[in-house]
């Protein structure tokens, strides 16, 4: 049977790795993929909550692929703020023309002419 140790190990690097990608994809502005593998991220993350062992987390191969994830963590967050931002940016430029105040404007000028 396999040691729970072990199977906390494999799961953070399952972690590491899906963050590597979420970066790699996030940088490309794959959102799409993006938003898949942060579901699956967060399916690993609840595995890893759910088993409850925090001894890998004290360990030095633990520590250091931890503080290996911290970094691309805000890269990621900076660059998914960047994203919101403009997507934000993009849909109120779309909006723009939705007044309907303008709407009715044009249409009281096309029945005077």
């Amino acid at each position: 049977m396999v040691n729970d140790d072990q199977v906390v190990a494999a799961l953070w690097k399952k972690f590491y790795t899906l963050t590597e990608e979420m970066y790699r994809f996030i940088k490309r502005n794959d959102i799409d993929t993006f938003f898949d593998l942060l579901q699956q991220r967060i399916q690993i993350q609840k595995k890893i909550e759910q088993l409850g062992n925090r001894t890998y987390q004290k360990t030095d191969a633990g520590k250091a692929l931890i503080a290996s994830i911290n970094p691309i963590n805000m890269k990621i967050r900076s660059l998914a703020q960047s994203w919101l931002i403009r997507t934000r940016n993009k849909n109120h430029m779309v909006h723009s023309y939705d007044n309907p105040d303008i709407m009715s404007l044009g249409f009281i000028l096309n029945r005077k002419m």
